[in-house]
């Protein structure tokens, strides 16, 4: 199981070694606090949601055979279901949070990390690349986690270092987005370097 969390959050980073949901990750790696709130806000519904469709797809999509027909626009009306409870949360309880967020917190809907990660708890064999997905619930649960928990982490590094690159002396013609991917590649290049590790 630690291995597996290992391995979804680090080796096989959602962001910076499989490229999903990069828009959020450019978006929104302005400010910390925006940030933070965004990871939590992806993590929360990320779990949720690939437990939810991992039950929806294992109790009622896969027994009556319809699955490969009705799975994606299954899960996209769970995911919707959890931002809207997700978007009342912080509109009530942390206005300046949601104002900061801003178009940002809908779109997690149609956040590619989050249907990619349901989708590969839930559906077996859906995503190959270094591991087999066909997870039981536990699993699953362990891999969401880590596959939320690496998101979370990226992009609050990727945030700090925006932030540290805001007063460092860049070049004019790099200041801003070129200087972003920049420092993005190289991030990505970190991550790539942990493959092999604990032979993941």
């Amino acid at each position: 199981m630690a291995l597996l969390f290992v391995g979804a959050a680090l080796i096989n980073n959602i962001l910076l070694t499989r490229f999903i949901a990069l828009c959020s990750f450019f978006g929104i790696s302005n400010d910390m606090d925006t940030s933070v709130g965004m990871s939590l806000a992806v993590i929360f519904v990320m779990v949720m949601a690939s437990t939810a469709t991992w039950l929806l797809w294992n109790v009622v999509l896969a027994p009556l055979g319809v699955g490969e027909f009705l799975y994606i626009p299954a899960f996209i009306l769970i995911i919707a279901a959890l931002v809207q409870f997700v978007e009342m949360y912080l509109r009530k309880a942390s206005p300046a949070l949601y104002r900061a967020m801003g178009i940002y917190l809908p779109l997690i809907t149609t956040n590619c990390a989050v249907l990619a990660a349901a989708t590969e708890v839930a559906k077996p064999g859906f995503f190959k690349m270094n591991m087999a997905y066909s997870y039981g619930f536990f699993e699953g649960l362990v891999y969401t986690i880590g596959v939320a928990a690496g998101y979370g982490f990226a992009l609050v590094s990727f945030t700090a270092l925006r932030e540290r690159l805001e007063t460092a002396p860049v070049p004019a013609a790099l200041r801003g987005i070129p200087m972003a991917f920049i420092t993005a590649g190289l991030l990505s290049l970190g991550y790539v370097g942990l493959g092999g590790l604990f032979g993941l």
